[in-house]
């Protein structure tokens, strides 16, 4: 009886956290009970040391678990993907409610969702690198130490970033202390809403050095994935995925 009521809390629990934004979910139903207590908390903590998708709870007793795409191979592993953009197959320009709730697939084209983003950093301290390729295959990264993003309350401030490094330059410190804005939210500071001037949604101040949830194109265009220290002028990224590793 015990495990029934397990797997129906589960099964449950799943629906409620939002894990059906995925367009290609992959939770699998076991023939065995799983209990809350044995998922991870983060990618680091989980027992599989290959690359892919993992159910966790990060606050037990608290919030319910989610699925996360698990990197096992950057970096000595133990990152979540938060963003992933490679070939444009998921438009980006989306409303408060979809960046709040998450949208893409775990596994390819994807934002995690701003609520959960928040229920990560609040729950333990984490770091973020954001990897960048331009569209001569050269990599950059930046690398920041104690990421921090707030809650609903507070618009989704990006609250914290800590100390910088990396070849790709800063251009999220600009951002530092801003609510999150889309296009039908402006919680920026200009006089237009810098989602709409800018096709995308961001920690927009007025307007950004960085914007890589705008428009997926190749060439100079600023309303594309705009990293303005890797390449300046407009240059929109061939690739960006953001990831964020519990702090040693």
């Amino acid at each position: 009886m015990i495990r029934l009521l397990n797997a129906v809390l589960l099964i449950a629990a799943v629906k409620y956290s939002g894990a059906s934004f995925i367009e290609n979910e992959n939770i699998q139903n076991s023939s065995s009970s799983v209990s809350f207590s044995n998922l991870p908390r983060t990618c680091s903590l989980a027992t599989s040391r290959h690359s892919g998708v993992q159910l966790i709870h990060p606050q037990p007793g608290f919030r319910e678990p989610f699925e996360v795409f698990c990197d096992q191979e950057y970096e000595g592993g133990g990152w979540i993907v938060i963003q992933n953009r490679y070939d444009g197959s998921v438009h980006f320009y989306r409303d408060w409610d979809e960046y709040e709730r998450g949208f893409g697939d775990l596994e390819e084209e994807m934002w995690l969702g701003l609520g959960k983003i928040h229920e990560l950093t609040y729950s333990r301290r984490y770091e973020l690198h954001v990897v960048l390729e331009d569209w001569e295959g050269i990599r950059a990264v930046a690398r920041y130490s104690d990421f921090l993003v707030a809650g609903p309350e507070e618009k989704y401030m990006l609250r914290s970033l800590g100390n910088f490094s990396g070849n790709a330059g800063d251009s999220l410190d600009y951002h530092l202390g801003m609510k999150f804005t889309t296009f039908d939210a402006d919680n920026d500071l200009s006089t237009a809403n810098c989602a709409v001037t800018w096709y995308g949604a961001w920690w927009y101040r007025v307007c950004h050095s960085s914007n890589l949830n705008g428009l997926y194109m190749q060439g100079f265009n600023r309303t594309g994935m705009d990293w303005r220290t890797f390449r300046p002028d407009g240059y929109s990224q061939r690739m960006s995925r953001m990831m964020i590793r519990v702090r040693n």
